[in-house]
């Protein structure tokens, strides 16, 4: 091997070291963030979540967000990004850059509280781990999931004082959705879901709905295109369940 080879070869590994070392997990962080509704009637909100656990939850609170983020990397440190315009808040929660190359454990939590009171158009991208998103309670004009590989919770229970559309591209993973029993859904499944288990709805081809659909005010239209992995529905009555 020639010595400008060797040199190259040296360049490269030093590089890489440094760039390992820059990236080592740190003592873990907690950030509290509260973002007010600042006279917001609606809402618009994006997450934008690489890798991680997403808890997401309604509450009875005057802020139109209150968040812990925990993390042991400095760039896994979420941008918080809120504006008013007109009537509507805009809110974005994420990194929207490159996140890079993680090297050993890696802790990434965000634990979410949004306002029950404000109607929300949400937007949540999920890149891999877990999400338990317990959306009873929230007023939801639209709801938009976009996940790649892991676990997806989805609670849609109790009472919606209207209609709204349910949009998820899954990935490689799973996915529990509990639905109500006294608002209609519809829900229609595409793609190559591996499997789909229904419980307390009717199947009519690739479309699933329950004993509420078409008689009741409300209707909550679900479409979900999926890749391999699992789907699982259920129609349960509004108790708690732990996500």
């Amino acid at each position: 091997m020639s010595v400008s080879r060797v040199k190259i070869a040296a360049g490269i590994l030093l590089l890489a070291g440094l760039f390992v070392a820059c990236d080592e997990p740190r003592e873990l962080q907690t950030d509290n963030r509260t973002v007010a509704a600042g006279g917001a009637k609606t809402a618009e909100i994006e997450l934008r979540m690489g890798a991680g656990e997403l808890r997401l939850a309604g509450a009875n609170q005057d802020a139109l967000l209150e968040a812990t983020f925990r993390y042991n990397r400095a760039r896994l440190k979420p941008e918080v990004d809120y504006q008013v315009s007109g009537t509507t808040g805009i809110l974005r929660i994420g990194r929207h850059g490159r996140s890079g190359i993680s090297f050993g454990r890696t802790r990434n939590e965000w634990d979410l509280r949004l306002n029950k009171a404000i109607p929300l158009d949400l937007k949540v991208n999920l890149g891999a781990g877990q999400s338990h998103l317990d959306l009873r309670g929230l007023e939801l004009s639209s709801l938009d999931i976009d996940t790649g590989v892991g676990e997806m919770k989805l609670d849609l229970r109790g009472p919606h004082p209207k209609g709204f559309r349910v949009k998820i591209d899954g990935g490689v993973g799973s996915g529990t959705l509990y639905l109500p029993a006294d608002v209609g859904v519809r829900v229609k499944v595409d793609g190559g879901i591996g499997s789909v288990n229904a419980h307390g709805l009717s199947k009519d081809h690739h479309v699933y709905t329950n004993d509420a659909y078409g008689k009741s005010s409300v209707t909550i239209d679900i479409e979900i295109d999926a890749g391999i992995g699992s789907l699982d529905l259920r129609v349960e009555p509004g108790e708690a369940i732990k996500l």
